[in-house]
């Protein structure tokens, strides 16, 4: 019995440091520059992947600011990024609904209305450099002191964004974002999502001839005569990628 309660004991103690070590320490910096430039960032290497959506980045802070830096270097992943947003969400935890979330490049919708004509489009020698032409706003949610809703890149909350193709053709992101704007408890762990706001589609067609259970073929139906239709359409928000992240001190380091 004692045995049994010490092996419990044990695992649980196991599952803690497990926890415990999943939570990753933020490097800390300072002085940011925040114009998309990389040379703020080159001794990080952006040391963070995500795979999904081919973003290199990384994220550090200071006394007042959470920084992220995201490089894209795909076209066709610079596009959606442009003309979507990059979206970032701090919460208390994982997959919370309830965090604060900047989305950012946020494009003048006038001017993608034009960009979606095809005249437009042959009138835009360059269409990333096209759409970051047409930005115009921040689009905020769920912030402390911010009412949600767009705001301008110049604003007087202290969120900062930058965003730029630079001379090897990547994308580069960059934005601030103040601790106190935040709701979040900065003394203790948190969790931050990176994405580019993408919408999966999956199209359900007939399935046409299919080999059932047992070896039985049908087409479009089950052996025993019922109808099983698949046409329709699944649409879906790419997840991101989640971190639970600490933030560094300046005697930290």
């Amino acid at each position: 019995m004692n045995f049994n309660l010490l092996s419990i004991v044990f695992s649980v103690c196991l599952l803690v440091s497990s926890t415990a070590s999943a939570q990753e320490l933020l490097p800390w910096k300072q002085d940011i520059k925040i114009d998309a430039s990389f040379v703020d960032w080159q001794e990080d290497s952006l040391r963070y992947f995500y795979e999904e959506q081919g973003l290199k980045y990384a994220i550090s802070n200071d006394e007042s600011y959470l920084y992220i830096f995201i490089k894209v270097p795909h076209q066709g992943q610079q596009l959606k990024a442009i003309y979507n947003g990059f979206n970032i969400t701090i919460s208390e935890s994982p997959k919370e609904e309830s965090g604060s979330s900047v989305i950012f490049p946020l494009p003048d919708k006038a001017a993608l209305q034009a960009v979606n004509a095809e005249t437009n489009f042959e009138k835009a020698a360059n269409r990333r450099q096209f759409g970051l032409e047409t930005i115009r706003a921040i689009y905020v949610r769920g912030f402390d002191e911010i009412v949600d809703g767009m705001i301008s890149i110049r604003n007087t909350y202290g969120v900062k964004p930058a965003i730029r193709i630079d001379s090897s053709d990547v994308l580069n992101y960059e934005l601030a974002i103040p601790l106190n704007k935040l709701k979040i408890d900065t003394n203790t762990s948190f969790a931050i999502n990176l994405r580019i706001n993408e919408i999966i589609t999956t199209r359900y067609t007939d399935p046409g001839f299919r080999r059932y259970r047992y070896g039985y073929p049908y087409y479009g139906r089950s052996p025993y005569g019922l109808t099983r239709p698949r046409s329709g359409i699944s649409r879906k928000e790419v997840p991101g990628v989640w971190h639970t992240v600490k933030l560094a001190s300046h005697s930290s380091q």
